[in-house]
């Protein structure tokens, strides 16, 4: 599937939609795709799964799934692992390491083990866990939700920021921050907070875009910050030569240690020692008009249908 001429044969479906949290940006996303796809003279079709009954259905008529689908359902391996089932070919990565990527806490203890830099932290399973006997990770001999210590709080399998709280030493409290994280997820991360700046980088394929700098408007890159606010502000990230590629070469290790494949992002904090930190990972990065990856993609000189022709063509790699 060289150019275009090879994709107007195909069949597309665009999942968009969804049942979880992020239903609202997926069909912001998915829609994004579908006009792009029309654009581009392919053919294409959005369908809107509303529930996980909506999956059952034998989707073989499709040549080509691009899942534009977000959070629970989309990026969890289950859409994936229907797919698979079907034998039916898909954008991005397999059920596999969508499963794994998409639990922050999973994720962040292979990166341990890979030897890859990303915040202390703990974990709380089924949120019943009393603070006193949580098994942690420290930093030496530091306990990291010491009430003195900043820390975040988030559902384990979440995107978007949705159920996310940053507590400081005398600012919020660590129960209602637990009770707001379990709204969304019954397994629960606290994280050291790591003070610095945000950035992220968009991969494709085998190839990583330039860095890219957010300045949210709120305290962090919240769902306002993210999606409602005019405030925030985007930047290519000024680094040096070394640095550019050092945070670039984490994304790729970051993202293949994971199984991940085809296309996704991996946000980072840098911290005041200029160090990267490792934050999550995104299998399905949003793919609106706002959205960090067409951003990047941009920069890189990709205009968005031609990102979006990529992202089909890369799918196809295993079969040409």
């Amino acid at each position: 599937m060289d150019n275009l001429s090879d994709l107007r044969i195909l069949n597309i479906a665009v999942f968009l939609g969804g049942w979880s949290a992020e239903r609202e940006i997926s069909l912001i996303s998915g829609n994004s795709v579908l006009t792009s796809l029309k654009k581009l003279g392919l053919k294409a079709s959005g369908v809107d799964l509303k529930s996980k009954g909506d999956c059952k259905k034998n989707f073989e008529e499709f040549d080509l799934v691009f899942n534009a689908l977000h959070g629970k359902g989309g990026e969890d391996g289950f859409i994936q692992s229907i797919l698979e089932e079907q034998n039916i070919n898909f954008t991005g990565s397999k059920a596999v390491s969508s499963r794994i990527s998409f639990n922050k806490i999973e994720t962040k203890k292979l990166w341990r083990e890979m030897g890859l830099p990303t915040p202390d932290f703990v974990e709380i399973k089924n949120i019943k866990t009393p603070l006193m006997e949580l098994n942690h990770f420290v930093s030496g001999d530091e306990n990291i939700i010491s009430l003195e210590k900043s820390f975040v709080v988030k559902p384990a399998r979440e995107g978007s920021s949705f159920g996310i709280s940053i507590v400081k030493p005398h600012e919020g409290s660590l129960e209602d921050a637990m009770e707001l994280a379990s709204k969304f997820d019954h397994d629960v991360l606290i994280e050291a907070f790591v003070d610095g700046t945000e950035m992220t980088v968009a991969i494709l394929g085998e190839k990583t875009m330039p860095p890219i700098t957010i300045f949210p408007a709120n305290l962090f890159y919240d769902y306002e910050s993210k999606y409602l606010s005019k405030k925030t502000r985007y930047e290519a990230s000024k680094l040096t030569s070394d640095k550019k590629l050092e945070i670039q070469d984490l994304a790729l290790k970051a993202f293949t240690s994971l199984g991940c494949e085809g296309w996704g992002r991996v946000d980072f904090i840098q911290d005041k020692e200029n160090n990267f930190q490792i934050i999550e990972i995104n299998t399905v990065p949003g793919l609106t008009e706002t959205s960090l990856f067409p951003k990047a993609a941009a920069i890189d000189g990709l205009e968005y249908d031609d990102l979006i022709t990529e992202i089909i063509k890369i799918a196809f790699k295993d079969i040409d």
